[in-house]
């Protein structure tokens, strides 16, 4: 229960910030959104996330599912973030 209950708080929190900054940086390019609004908009978007993440943690079957999507999809978008500032 306590590797459930870390994945969820740590692991979401990790993937959340990462959807968020992919979202901040995305956001202008593909939308034409001016930056303020944009991380506004990212900031809204990964409170929800957050709160989808936590009950499905708690949802899911699997301890190794858990930790590698959460693991997988914040290394994920954490790499989109990095392509989009990089190909600014």
């Amino acid at each position: 229960m306590a590797l459930r209950v870390l994945g969820a708080v740590g692991g979401g929190y990790a993937f959340c910030a990462a959807c968020a900054a992919l979202l901040s940086v995305a956001l202008p390019k593909l939308m034409g959104l001016p930056r303020s609004e944009a991380v506004v908009a990212a900031a809204m978007a990964g409170f929800v996330l957050y709160l989808v993440v936590l009950v499905w943690a708690f949802g899911v079957r699997s301890l190794l599912r858990l930790w590698g999507l959460l693991a997988g999809g914040t290394a994920l978008a954490y790499g989109l973030a990095y392509w989009f500032i990089s190909h600014a």
